[in-house]
């Protein structure tokens, strides 16, 4: 009569059949968080404090200095709300500290390799003006050097300048005197990457160091402008070759050259810290302006006739590819989110912004972090340790069990079944464990028979609610077969079977499995027919005595039905074959009780559902 029974459990995961998790990389607990321009890292920002940290949320470093954007694999640092530089970190977190350096030209970037630095130096000037008993008056006075510092951070070969702009298409513009002390004789010179002498020519007219009035950086079309004896010319980066500027495209003649007047001090103005304007003459009075922005790079030229504009790249967005996408609530007061169509985190939180490969930037409590699909890892949740589940009374007690990988502190895992499902969870019952090979959680339950759970092999489904780390999964249905265990039977003896004028007398005895702890028998037993009478009367705990009448010739149905509380009733149908007896042929009226047997279950072996 026992059936068996087997306990189908489903590998809950967050994207069908992929056994997928979410869970933070970077705690909700920044006031910001936000890609590090020029690098594949993350940055976030609290209470004037910095980290550092890779996009599979590895923290490399923290500072309370402001982080620049990385160029060249690298990043300035400076003393917030200052231009004071205090070092620098390469991608991989390293930091180079560096000492009384200076942003120059707003620019605190690497650029060809190197880092323009200004060097402040406090010294003694001579008053002229004020002389006191023979002796001039003494005043500090703060001045500016430019230098160039290497990967390492150690300054370079290249020398220091009253004023340089950094290496772009690997020339920089640098500006000193022959003289700093008496700032006499100022001259312009480039100097490239690999330290290569620029000199500069004109059909074979040479030009020498003092002859040089001003130098532009390169532009992105690897053209500098020059100003050499008041002349105007075009520098080409690439050929090194000297092109005179003339106000017409078509124009060769020489004596039409555009040419400046007065000193460099004169003709070059600094308009606002993006622009430069160097005024130039065409002719007698035509004027000419060339535009720089603040990194002396000529952006157009603008002629009476006409207006050259020079070729600028704007720096481009960065694009991420991911396969997550926002879910909102009905309210669109809370956001989740989802992968290829499937949730895989409900809407819980304040905000959702960039998303990149398998990582969103989300706010949680007015905090920013970072949470991750992660690929390959599972979970796994069981009931009753893997066996069948057979309800033999109404309620029955086991345990849930929650498998984590090891990425998954057991400690912040919980599960949660709502209570209407059947599955009533003790949660003074938690057991957590982790180890090396994985980790899990488990909880004592207890579930209640479904009311119309049949004997056969059926299907139930609990909603399990998991949460990790302050993070809510989405609903699971857990599915788990189960049947109604029918642990006694019904029979009829044969030997007190009696039939009367239409009325059958009979016994009914109960048969139980018992295990121990159980009641006594905590059933009652009922009978039900279409139309016959009933008379049943317990003449002990498992043995009834039944009468049915007045019997139809040919067959009568009845069923024996025990009744256990809080269960499904269990019935167990019979019929009764009545002959009339002939008086003429001398047949005695005949009766013949027997159970209708049900169609056999088909048991299917045990197995895990992924």
């Amino acid at each position: 009569m026992k059936r068996k029974l087997f306990l189908c459990v489903m590998l809950l995961s967050f994207i069908a059949a992929n056994a997928q998790i979410v869970r933070w990389v970077i705690p909700p607990v920044y006031d910001k968080i936000y890609m590090a321009s020029g690098a594949q890292l993350i940055i976030t920002d609290s209470l004037n404090t910095s980290s550092l940290w890779s996009w599979d949320g590895r923290k490399l470093a923290v500072t309370n200095d402001y982080i620049h954007a990385f160029k060249e694999g690298k990043a300035v640092t400076t003393k917030r709300g200052t231009d004071i530089i205090t070092g620098f970190y390469t991608a991989e977190g390293k930091f180079v500290s560096l000492n009384s350096y200076k942003v120059a030209n707003a620019y605190p970037y690497f650029s060809g390799g190197y880092l323009l630095v200004r060097d402040s130096k406090i010294q003694q000037v001579r008053d002229k003006n004020h002389l006191n008993r023979g002796r001039y008056h003494l005043f500090t006075q703060e001045s500016d050097s430019y230098c160039f510092l290497d990967a390492e951070g150690r300054e370079t070969e290249y020398g220091s300048y009253v004023r340089a702009f950094p290496f772009l298409r690997g020339y920089s513009s640098c500006f000193t005197y022959e003289s700093p002390e008496k700032l006499k004789k100022p001259y312009y010179i480039y100097k490239t990457v690999d330290d290569e002498a620029i000199s500069f020519s004109y059909y074979n007219k040479s030009f020498d160091a003092d002859d040089i009035e001003f130098l532009s950086s390169l532009n992105e079309e690897g053209i500098g402008i020059a100003v050499i004896k008041h002349k105007v010319y075009y520098y080409d980066g690439a050929s090194k070759i000297l092109k005179p500027v003339f106000a017409a495209e078509e124009e060769v003649n020489l004596k039409n050259q555009i040419y400046t007047k007065g000193d460099v001090e004169e003709y070059l103005q600094t308009v606002s810290d993006s622009l430069n304007i160097l005024r130039a003459k065409n002719g007698k009075t035509e004027e000419v302006e060339f535009m720089f922005d603040e990194l002396c790079v000529p952006t157009s030229i603008n002629f009476a006739q006409r207006t050259v504009n020079f070729k600028r790249t704007e720096e481009a967005t960065p694009s991420y590819r991911t396969s997550l996408d926002v879910e909102m609530s009905p309210d669109k007061k809370t956001a989740g989110l989802s992968c290829n169509g499937e949730v895989v985190l409900p809407p819980q939180f304040d905000a959702v912004s960039l998303r990149f490969n398998d990582n969103a930037f989300v706010c949680s409590s007015g905090k920013w972090g970072m949470v991750m699909l992660d690929n390959g890892k599972n979970v796994r949740v069981q009931m009753n340790k893997g066996n069948d589940i057979a309800f033999r009374h109404q309620k029955f007690e086991t345990t849930i069990r929650l498998d984590l990988p090891t990425v998954m502190s057991s400690s912040k895992t919980r599960i949660d079944i709502d209570p209407e499902s059947g599955c009533l969870i003790d949660k003074t019952s938690y057991e957590t464990r982790d180890t090396e090979n994985g980790n899990y959680v488990q909880y004592n339950c207890v579930l209640a028979i479904p009311d119309s759970l049949p004997d056969v092999i059926t299907d139930l489904q609990y909603p399990v609610q998991i949460s990790f780390d302050g993070l809510q999964y989405p609903v699971i249905p857990l599915s788990v077969k189960a049947w109604h265990y029918k642990y006694f039977n019904v029979d009829i003896n044969e030997t007190e079977t009696t039939i009367k004028q239409g009325t059958v007398s009979f016994t009914i005895n109960l048969n139980a499995e018992k295990t121990p702890g159980e009641d006594d028998y905590p059933f009652e037993v009922a009978i039900q027919t279409d139309s016959l009478q009933t008379d049943l009367e317990k003449i002990s705990e498992t043995r009834y005595k039944c009468k049915l009448s007045p019997l139809n010739e040919g067959i009568n149905n009845f069923s024996i039905h025990i009744l256990e509380k809080g269960c499904p009733p269990s019935v167990f149908p019979f019929e009764v074959t009545y002959v009339k007896p002939v008086p003429k042929n001398k047949n005695k009226e005949q009766v013949l009780i027997q159970k209708k047997e049900k169609s056999p279950v088909k048991i299917t072996p045990p197995h895990l559902e992924i």
